[in-house]
């Protein structure tokens, strides 16, 4: 090689045969050691490469299985927040249904006060002699009561039922954030599994990452969920509530509604039988006031007969006391004649004194009389205000709709019978006519002990 100088041996560059062989030999070991130490190069090389291929497959596996699980456990979450939902939903729509159908039963037992205040202003302007505290006004009483208790109870149960639908809201807005949160974190969560290496969005991705404990996380969301299902079954509970005691006031006002139309009807029956009792009795005070009209007459005749005689007897018992002293002597004429006008005089009297007390018995029997047209004028306003008051009555309570507990659907009902008379939603009325043809039956026919009972 040009450049390279051998050390001189013999003065003509030859050098010796060992320092040869050693260089060559040299120059093979440094070869060797060279091919060992690149081979053991690529060798760790190689096992890096491996480890590092193992350990990028191993990763990926635990993150990928890891998103899976976790895509899996939110999903479950999700579905279980949206069953939550959609039970809330279902409840909320039942609330909503239950309140309106406590709403239409306050509006209906609202119209059945104003009846029953009505029915009192009514029966307030019967005569005086009518006002007495029977069996309708204590019914009446008792409804106005029950209707005013009825409706504080409804509005209560209308308040409550305003609340739990409220609450239930509450909780259907904290599942709906969660459930978007839920959908947003698939959404991340599947984009991160189809993502392959190199991709951009990972940096974009990283920055909105946050960090909780599992946890936590899921504690939070099934808190949330059992909270919304405590607040259903105690929606589900509070309706069935509402809907027995809608029941019951709708039972209660059904009876009372019942009891105090059969009470109108005995009432009525009991003015017309006294009614007819006072014009059989009128029409005997007016035979006897004919009778006595005709005693009278004959009194009077007979006094008029009396007259003349007497006068006649007077006549002659004071001209023969115009006879001359020697002949005025107290003999059998004037004994007779004396006789005849005292007689006459006291049958006249008599007949007069009868006359007087004939007058006085047709005075009596004249204000009698008057007592008990007035009396059955009374009867017959009463018995008109009555009927007025018995039409005046609304419909049936709980014959219109009735709630179903389930579907909250609602079905008609139909009429009822009480105690012989059919009560229809309509508000028939029974006539003077049928009251009067009725009445031997009604007064066989008791009223059923159900009406007697206490409404509380």
């Amino acid at each position: 090689m040009p450049g390279v100088v051998l050390p001189g041996i013999d003065g003509h560059g030859h050098r010796l045969q060992k320092d040869w062989n050693k260089e060559s030999a040299s120059h093979l070991g440094r070869a060797a050691m060279s091919i060992r130490r690149s081979d053991q190069e690529r060798t760790f090389s190689m096992q890096g490469i491996s480890k590092a291929v193992r350990v990028t497959n191993d990763t990926d596996y635990r993150v990928e299985r890891a998103l899976k699980s976790k895509v899996a456990e939110t999903a479950k979450l999700k579905d279980i927040i949206e069953d939550s939902i959609e039970g809330t939903n279902a409840e909320i729509s039942k609330m909503n249904a239950l309140k309106k159908y406590l709403a239409q039963q306050r509006d209906f037992h609202e119209r059945h006060l104003g009846h029953s205040l009505e029915r009192r202003e009514q029966r307030s302007q019967r005569p005086p002699r009518e006002l007495v505290h029977d069996v309708p006004y204590r019914e009446l009483k008792k409804q106005t009561g029950l209707l005013q208790n009825t409706d504080r109870r409804f509005i209560d149960k209308i308040i409550q039922v305003e609340d739990s639908v409220g609450e239930l809201k509450k909780f259907r807005h904290q599942l709906a954030k969660d459930l978007d949160d839920k959908r947003a974190a698939l959404t991340v969560d599947k984009t991160c599994i189809d993502m392959v290496a190199g991709d951009v969005k990972i940096q974009e991705m990283e920055n909105h990452c946050t960090t909780g404990l599992p946890y936590g996380w899921k504690k939070e969301t099934m808190h949330v969920v059992e909270d919304a299902e405590v607040a259903r079954r105690q929606a589900e509970k509070l309706r069935k509530i509402c809907f027995r005691a809608a029941q019951k006031h709708s039972e209660l006002a059904r009876d009372q509604h019942d009891a105090l139309q059969a009470s109108f009807v005995v009432r009525m029956k009991s003015i017309l039988r006294v009614k007819e009792k006072l014009e059989e009795q009128l029409t005997q005070v007016e035979d006897e006031i004919e009778k006595a009209q005709k005693v009278k007459s004959k009194l009077k005749e007979a006094i008029s007969e009396k007259v003349s005689p007497l006068s006649l007897a007077r006549s002659r018992y004071a001209l023969r006391l115009k006879r001359p002293h020697r002949e005025a002597i107290h003999d059998k004429v004037e004994h007779a004649l004396l006789l005849q006008v005292n007689e006459l005089q006291a049958l006249v009297q008599d007949l007069e004194n009868k006359e007087h007390q004939v007058k006085e018995h047709l005075a009596g029997l004249d204000r009698t009389r008057s007592e008990l047209m007035r009396n059955i004028h009374d009867k017959d306003k009463n018995l008109k205000l009555e009927h007025t008051c018995y039409g005046l009555a609304p419909s049936r309570p709980a014959t219109g709709k009735t709630l179903n507990t389930d579907a909250l659907s609602l079905r008609p009902a139909t009429a009822s019978t009480l105690g012989g008379f059919t009560i229809r939603t309509s508000g028939s009325q029974p006539t003077l006519r049928s009251l009067r043809s009725s009445h031997d039956e009604h007064q066989r026919r008791p009223i059923p002990s159900k009406l007697n009972r206490s409404t509380g």
